[in-house]
């Protein structure tokens, strides 16, 4: 499945690679881009897990992802927080 969020913080092409090399690992997530200038990051996932893994991830590096109220970002919220 397709999907794309919106992060807090992505400014330049050195914090888009910084997110590339730790989110490129992340079992389940494939094709993976980011653009700079609309700070959103678009992937491939294969489950639920992958996107948890993403999102946890971002926040760790200080990218944490902005809930639009359709997101698939916002309708896993609840399960991130527990």
């Amino acid at each position: 499945m397709k999907a794309n969020i919106i992060v807090k913080n992505l400014k330049n092409n050195g914090a888009a690679q910084a997110i590339l090399k730790k989110v490129s690992v992340i079992p389940g997530l494939s094709e993976i881009n980011i653009d700079t200038e609309r700070s959103k990051i678009s992937f491939n996932y294969q489950s639920d897990e992958a996107v948890f893994s993403l999102l946890k991830t971002l926040k760790n590096l200080g990218y944490p992802y902005i809930a639009t109220r359709r997101s698939m970002a916002a309708r896993l919220n609840n399960e991130l927080l527990t």
